[in-house]
């Protein structure tokens, strides 16, 4: 059985930075850090990274930040064959200030030119399919070529492209974000009711499963009818790029090895938390066994 990705690649460069920055200053810069990036391309390096096969349809350029990228996702052993390599274009990438004081990230994102190019799929049986929302024509086609697959939707932003996918997944893991630019309201786990009714409205989207993720506040799901909230686990945060990538990849994973729902969200919540420990990129995506060891920590 295999996970397959669709969505965005990019090349991240992260500078790292502490305290507030100011206009019209002038800052000198003394580390940065270029790695792989993008939500499917994280999650797709995760699920290899964990032992599950892993194929990624997404697009990059035919220039150095692509083969960059392509020699990324082989070191870590993902099935880079349904990569499209756009002749002439520059491939996506992202300018990621990380304050390292409090966690927090600003994001300049360049997604470069999108051409109509034909794409393959993978000749696999897939047992997941996750889609960013980055190319939702890809990813409905993905659903219907895998009927037996299970598909999950990574919602970050309520853009057309997501809302366009939503509809055809099984699950919805949807961030803080996309909830309130949906339903126009704002989680709030002390107003229980409220929580209900904006669960509720997401959930009606696809008519099957929705997660609710919070940040640090946890997350929302429901489970044989009944909603539930699940905290966050303690970390120390560094820089939160890519965490919720990592959420999805280890969500993917959890499903792709039939596992109950809490235990996969318990062990995505997991992989999260280590993630925004120390600065992004792919070094900050944790190994199966720390994770799981970190979890049998918390469960003393």
């Amino acid at each position: 059985m295999a996970v397959v990705c669709v969505g965005q690649s990019a090349y991240d460069i992260v500078i790292p930075y502490d305290g507030e920055l100011t206009e019209n200053q002038k800052y000198r810069v003394r580390d940065r850090l270029e790695c792989g990036g993008g939500p499917a391309m994280n999650a797709a390096y995760l699920c290899a990274l964990w032992g599950e096969e892993t194929s990624l349809i997404s697009r990059i350029g035919d220039d150095d930040y692509g083969k960059k990228l392509k020699e990324i996702l082989r070191e870590a052993g993902v099935d880079t064959a349904h990569l499209v390599e756009e002749d002439g274009i520059e491939t996506p990438y992202s300018i990621i200030l990380s304050n390292t004081g409090n966690g927090a990230r600003t994001i300049f994102n360049f997604p470069g030119e999108i051409r109509c190019r034909q794409y393959t799929y993978p000749k696999l049986d897939a047992s997941v399919i996750l889609s960013d929302g980055h190319l939702p024509k890809l990813s409905i086609g993905a659903i219907e070529k895998y009927p037996s697959a299970l598909s999950v939707l990574d919602a970050g932003t309520c853009r057309e492209s997501t809302m366009e996918v939503a509809p055809y997944v099984d699950y919805i893991v949807c961030s803080e974000d996309f909830a309130r630019q949906y339903t126009g309201k704002a989680v709030d786990l002390y107003n229980p009711g409220l929580c209900r009714e904006i669960f509720s409205q997401i959930q009606s989207i696809n008519r099957k499963h929705a997660v609710i993720t919070l940040g640090e506040k946890g997350l929302l799901y429901e489970e044989d009818g009944e909603l539930k909230h699940l905290p966050a686990y303690p970390a120390r945060a560094v820089d939160t790029s890519g965490a919720g990538d990592i959420f999805h990849g280890a969500f993917a994973y959890g499903l792709a090895r039939k596992m109950p729902l809490e235990d996969i969200l318990k062990l995505s919540s997991m992989a999260s938390a280590i993630s925004v420990e120390s600065l992004g990129g792919q070094s900050s995506i944790p190994s199966l066994d720390l994770t799981e060891r970190k979890l049998k920590e918390q469960e003393r």
